[in-house]
């Protein structure tokens, strides 16, 4: 069977966010895209001429995902612990596959050297990421489903950092560290 151009187009998008979150933004080129699909390196520049391009749709590819689960939530409320919960989950998913390197995070490393545009897209899906975790605590905390000291933007940070770092944890520790964290901050928001 013959593949179209946009099952390469998503075959080449699920290699490099696979590649993006085991090796760093720097830590592959096309060649490490193409030469596993089979493709040469024209196919990759066809859909996407540069690594910005090809950055941009990782991170619109991202901003999806967090959009998809987090919609309904955001227009009608909901259960504030089912959206941490869900937040635990996929960080715990992505661990279990090899996927500790917050795509965010592998971005962030390179900040300085990134094209504006792929700056402001990763201001925006943190800024979308954390007006999201802001929500839900707000929104947990009036419920009665969670619990914690300060206010809830400043929670919705720290929760994001441990989270991240979590992730890299977890490549040095294995998943009980990411466990641990789990556990710990389950306990500081009263779900447990």
């Amino acid at each position: 069977m013959m593949q179209t151009a946009t099952d390469t187009k998503t075959a080449i998008l699920e290699r490099a966010m696979a590649l993006l979150q085991s090796k760093g933004y720097d830590g592959f080129s096309y060649k490490d895209i193409s030469e596993p699909m089979g493709v040469k390196n024209a196919a990759i520049h066809y859909h996407y001429p540069s690594k910005t391009d090809l950055a941009l749709a990782m991170i619109e590819r991202y901003q999806g995902i967090l959009r998809e689960k987090t919609a309904t939530f955001m227009a009608y409320g909901g259960s504030a612990r089912e959206q941490l919960e869900g937040f635990i989950y996929f960080t715990r998913y992505e661990c279990e596959r090899d996927r500790t390197i917050c795509p965010l995070g592998a971005l962030s490393v390179n900040i300085d050297a990134l094209d504006e545009k792929v700056v402001k897209a990763l201001q925006r899906f943190m800024k979308d990421s954390h007006k999201w975790l802001t929500r839900v605590l707000e929104v947990g905390r009036e419920q009665g489903e969670v619990t914690f000291e300060g206010n809830a933007e400043q929670r919705a940070w720290t929760l994001l950092s441990v989270f991240q770092g979590a992730r890299q944890l977890v490549r040095l520790h294995g998943l009980e560290t990411l466990e641990a964290i789990i556990e710990q901050e389950r306990a500081q928001l009263g779900i447990t």
